[in-house]
């Protein structure tokens, strides 16, 4: 039985928050674009810190909201907080940032995708790259499949080769127990592509049910909301917002023996040098 086989304008590997205006870019511009995920219900999923923008950020995304993306449009829609932060200095410095709902920015973002035209969605692992004479030719997925495309993105965020650290314990998955890409990286190596493992940090989830918010500092969005996009009427989404509470969860030395731990940890599959730069990256204030 032959393989599948199919041809593009552009091939983009992930569909987080990069692959997906990357996707809504090349389509927007008329190009048939294909656009992969692991799993279509893991589209827009922020399985990290669910909000949009904060110090640096929040200027990116009016950036692409300048350049037509849709991230802005998204979290003006489906936000449960919003907040300028640093209001008490200058202007300059100001950085917007929304707390979003999850499952309904990821739900809205994918119905976007669907309804673009020039853009198809495909659930597929992508395990390597195709090379030919030193110049992009497509993608194969761990099925076989072929996609020849004149250009790929990859946008593949914390999925290669991906690894979840809590407390002493340390397993190959994806975020949200979703699958790892663990064929791609090979690939990458193989076409000379140098390759670096990051970490990022994950929030726990608790159940709101089980916590005393007496005990917590009430911090509270503005009251007058500004939305990221330029397209967003401001009078459209003032609206009441969930109030977050803030609580300090572990004492210095705690927190200090938490990241030796975790470093430990993360820098066994690592180079010297990349353990020392990582060592470096996660130096705190102590």
């Amino acid at each position: 039985m032959p393989n599948i086989r199919e041809e593009y304008d552009v091939v983009v590997v992930g569909a987080g928050h990069a692959g997906c205006e990357a996707a809504l870019a090349a389509a927007r511009m008329g190009l048939e674009t294909i656009i992969f995920t692991v799993s279509v219900e893991s589209i827009a999923m922020m399985p990290c810190n669910p909000n949009i923008g904060g110090s640096s950020k929040g200027h990116l995304v009016r950036e692409i909201d300048a350049l037509g993306g849709e991230m802005g449009k998204n979290i003006d829609a489906t936000f449960i907080q919003s907040k300028m932060l640093n209001a008490s200095k200058g202007p300059a410095v100001h950085s917007l940032r929304a707390q979003a709902d999850k499952s309904d920015y990821s739900r809205r973002m994918r119905n976007v995708l669907e309804n673009t035209e020039h853009l198809h969605i495909r659930q597929a692992e992508v395990s390597e790259i195709i090379v030919n004479d030193g110049k992009i030719g497509g993608v194969k997925t761990v099925s076989g499949a072929e996609y020849i495309a004149k250009a790929v993105v990859l946008c593949t965020g914390v999925y290669l080769k991906a690894r979840c650290i809590y407390g002493d314990v340390s397993y190959h998955t994806g975020p949200n127990g979703l699958q790892a890409a663990n064929h791609l990286t090979q690939s990458l190596i193989d076409n000379g592509i140098e390759v670096r493992r990051f970490k990022t940090g994950t929030p726990a989830r608790v159940d709101k049910r089980s916590v005393d918010f007496s005990k917590m500092t009430e911090q509270f969005g503005d009251k007058r909301i500004v939305p990221f996009s330029f397209e967003t009427d401001p009078e459209s989404i003032q609206k009441d917002q969930v109030a977050a509470g803030l609580h300090i969860l572990m004492k210095r030395h705690t927190r200090l023996l938490w990241i030796i731990l975790t470093v430990h940890l993360f820098i066994q599959e690592i180079s010297t040098e990349q353990a020392q730069d990582t060592v470096h990256q996660l130096r705190i204030r102590l």
